[in-house]
Parts: structure tokens; C-alpha cells; sequence
């Protein structure tokens, strides 16, 4: 038996071992895919962001290997829900990081090199959750249908709250257009309650994709039609593309997830041909839609913009975490803007910007190198205690319940993810979500097979 992270049974032939080259291989080409749509794509079309490829091949080299060094202990199954998030941590930061900021910054020392082989080596630290044993929780007994009535109570108060501040109207917004949407949503976030913030971030990261993996995992049709509505109608006041593309993210997520082994070869294997496509369309000048959502937004981005934080704040004083409404009265914070601005208008020219970052470009922000290693340390820890208030539920489910909070930890700090993306309500809803014999199998909620859970 092998801790992973998702115990694979070994056979006589060699099985493990075959997967595990097979990941190996497939992520090497991951590397090689990115850095190909990197420097025939990402450049030429976004070029003037400051990507750039001035990386001598020495260091160009030193960011491959830190890349696929992961490879060696990635889960190849889904055993545990944190499996998922670890992955899109790896896809969509951990390659970027170590490939990004050594192409493009102009400071060609040893510094970008260091930050990212901190940050791998974090993440390999991470996956010792998989050696601890699950405590035993214990469970509010709610029945099917109670549970049923909490999510329809929380999501009756959250659009409550949206409608208060944006008004009743759903609309198609165009993507050329979302740029000003998302210029107007802000404004009158700034002017309204904080609890609207909070009610947008939660819906839209955690109930309308729960009720979309159920509906779909179970083939119902209305609480899949109820969780793409209410995306819809957030993307038609926020703009973010990112709730746009959510369902077509989730089929895709419960497709890797269809079979009981090689999850992880068939998500990295698939993400590769996804950036490939997208590479591709953009190169023979089809479209650039895919191009600018998976190539730049979702993975050359974030590790563009750690190695912007890691530069600016190398040789600026930390924030300290000064701007959040926990610390600002404790500490100086030594800045007009919020990190995410003072990026923003330091390497863009515009205050009004913010340019989000992923959980360790955010930790080294605050704290430096202290910062990556306890922030980390905290993820290992949240990660440890949702895998343990998801044991007893379907895995898949409670995977997916997870999987958009996991996504904005590429765009945003872990405390930010914790409380505003809805990290911290996914584990409450899980928490207190029936388990087997009460699983809302005919309303609801997936029910699993366990004779195929060979996991």
C-alpha cells in the first residue's frame, strides 16, 4: 500500500510504478506545452503585461526541474477530496511559479530561483496530510431533508442581499463587456455592506456549485438548472468570467473524476491538451478566448504576478498583513493601497487594478519567506481537517463541493480564500451534509457506490 495521498494497491507487474512514470511523463509534457504556448502565445499577444523570456538557459533549466519534481509524489488517486485542490495547485501555480518569473523578471539572480524551490519545497511538505490518520468527527444528524432546508435558507439570504444592492435583473453580458462590468460591480460593492461581498463570494463558489455537482452526479435536472442559473445571473452583474465558465469547469472535473484510479494522470493528461487547444486557436488566429482564460488568466498570470509580488515586496517592507479589518490596528501598514493595487499600479500604471495572487505570492507579501512556510503550514492543516469532516461522504462530491474555493487560491491569499471564496462554508456545509444511509439520493445529493470505491 502506497500514501500518496490515495492508496494504490500494488500488483506483481508493477502497476504503481507504471503510473507513476506515466505521471511523470505527462507532467514533463505539461512543462513542455506551457513553455511553448508561453513563448509563442503568451508573449506575442500579452507581451506588453511583462512577459518576457530573457531567463539564461542555466536557470530556464533549474525552473524545469523544480517544475516537475511534484511529479514524483502527486496523488494519482482520488482517495481523499484535498486531492483535488492539490492538483489545481500544482496546474495552475506551482508550474507557473517556477517557469514565469525566471523568463520574464529582469532580476536574473538566484532570488526567483529561491522563492520558487521555497514554495515547492512547502508543497511537497503539504503532502505529508496523506500520512495522518483521519480523526473520527463528531456528526450533526440532520435528515435529507433539513439539510435541504438550510441550503434553500442560505441561498434565500445571499440573493437577498444581491438583489439589495444590484437590483432584480438578469442579463447576458458579452465578454468584451465584462471590463466595464466589473468596473461598476466594484463601485457599488464599495459603497454597500461588506455582508454582500460575503454573500456574492459564497454563492457563487459554493452553493450554486454544490447544487450543480449534485444535480449533475445524480442527473437531476433542477438543482443543476438552479446552480447554472444563479452563475448566470451572478456573471451578469460581476463580470467574472470565471462563474461564466464554472459549469463547463465541473463537467470537466467530474469527467477525471468518472473512474476509481489514474485520476490524476487523466486531469493532468487532459489539462494538457486544454492548453494545447487553447495555445493552438489563439496561434492560428481562430480565437482568443481560450487563449486569454486558460493560457494567461488561469496559469501564465499567476506566475507572472508572484514573480511581481516577489520583486516588489524584495525590496519594499511587508505588509504585514496591515490592510486586513483583523490586523490594521496592530500593525503599521506602510502602503496608501492594498498589496493587490500597489502591484497594480507599480507594474501597470493603474491604482484601480487589482492584481490578485495566488496564496504564496500573497504569504511572501506579508511575511517573506516566514510567510510561505506558516501560511503553508495553515493550508496543511485545513486541508488535513477537511479531508477529515468529508470522511463517510462521497468523495467525489465532497471534492467538487471544494474545487471553486481550490480555484481561488490561484487568484487570491489562503485567509481571503478561507472566509471570502468560501472555504470556510464549504466545511461547514459538508459538516453538517448527510452521509450514507441519509444521502438526499432522490432530491439531492449523489449517491455513491461503494462496491466501485476501490480506492
Amino acid at each position: 500500500m502506497f500514501t500518496d495521498g490515495t492508496t494504490f494497491r500494488r500488483n506483481p507487474s508493477g502497476g504503481h510504478a507504471r503510473y507513476r512514470t506515466a505521471l511523470a511523463l505527462v507532467c514533463a509534457a505539461y512543462i513542455m506545452v506551457f513553455v511553448i504556448v508561453y513563448h509563442r502565445v503568451i508573449i506575442p499577444v500579452w507581451g506588453y503585461e511583462g512577459y518576457r523570456s530573457i531567463a539564461t538557459p542555466e536557470h530556464a533549466a533549474a525552473g524545469w526541474t523544480l517544475a516537475i519534481l511534484p511529479s514524483l509524489w502527486m496523488p494519482i488517486q482520488l482517495r481523499r477530496p484535498s486531492a483535488l485542490v492539490y492538483w489545481l495547485l500544482y496546474l495552475l501555480v506551482i508550474v507557473p511559479v517556477c517557469l514565469v518569473p525566471i523568463y520574464s523578471l529582469q532580476d536574473q539572480s538566484s532570488g526567483p530561483l529561491s522563492m520558487a524551490a521555497c514554495v515547492v519545497g512547502m508543497f511537497g511538505l503539504t503532502r505529508m496530510i496523506y500520512r495522518l490518520p483521519l480523526p473520527a468527527v463528531p456528526r450533526l444528524h440532520l435528515q435529507a431533508h433539513e439539510f435541504l432546508l438550510v441550503l434553500m435558507l442560505l441561498s434565500s439570504v445571499f440573493y437577498a442581499l444581491m438583489i439589495l444592492a444590484f437590483g432584480l435583473h438578469f442579463r447576458y453580458v458579452p465578454l468584451e463587456q465584462v471590463y466595464s462590468i466589473r468596473s461598476q460591480f466594484k463601485e457599488v460593492l464599495s459603497q454597500g455592506s461588506r455582508l454582500t461581498a460575503y454573500a456574492i463570494g459564497w454563492q457563487m463558489y459554493v452553493i450554486n456549485p454544490l447544487l450543480m455537482a449534485s444535480g449533475i452526479m445524480n442527473r437531476r435536472l433542477f438543482p443543476a438548472v438552479t446552480g447554472v442559473a444563479g452563475q448566470l445571473a451572478i456573471y451578469s452583474i460581476s463580470g467574472f468570467r470565471d462563474v461564466l465558465f464554472s459549469a463547463v469547469f465541473f463537467l470537466y472535473l467530474l469527467w477525471t473524476m468518472r473512474k476509481d484510479k489514474a485520476f490524476g494522470l487523466r486531469l493532468a493528461s487532459t489539462w494538457v491538451l486544454c492548453v494545447s487547444a487553447a495555445g493552438a486557436l489563439e496561434f492560428f488566429h481562430i480565437s482568443r478566448t481560450l487563449a486569454g482564460l486558460i493560457g494567461e488568466r488561469m496559469t501564465a498570470g499567476p506566475g507572472l504576478l508572484t514573480g511581481y509580488y516577489y520583486e516588489f515586496f524584495s525590496s519594499h517592507p511587508k505588509a504585514l498583513l496591515g490592510q486586513s479589518i483583523f490586523f490594521k490596528s496592530w500593525v503599521h501598514y506602510p502602503y496608501v493601497l492594498g498589496p493587490a493595487e500597489q502591484i497594480g499600479y507599480t507594474y501597470f500604471g493603474d491604482s484601480r487594478m487589482s492584481a490578485n495572487a495566488n496564496l504564496w505570492a500573497d504569504a511572501y507579501a506579508n511575511f517573506g519567506y516566514a510567510g510561505i512556510i506558516s501560511f503553508t503550514l495553515l493550508l496543511a492543516l485545513i486541508l488535513w481537517l477537511y479531508d477529515s469532516i468529508s470522511d463517510g461522504r462521497d468523495t467525489r462530491l465532497c471534492a467538487l463541493a471544494i474545487a471553486m474555493p481550490a480555484f481561488a487560491l490561484a487568484n487570491s491569499g489562503l485567509l481571503t480564500s478561507l472566509v471570502t471564496h468560501g472555504i470556510g462554508l464549504a466545511m461547514l456545509i459538508v459538516y453538517i451534509m448527510p452521509s450514507p444511509p441519509l444521502a438526499l439520493s432522490t432530491q439531492f445529493i449523489y449517491k455513491p457506490s461503494y462496491s466501485r470505491c476501490k480506492v
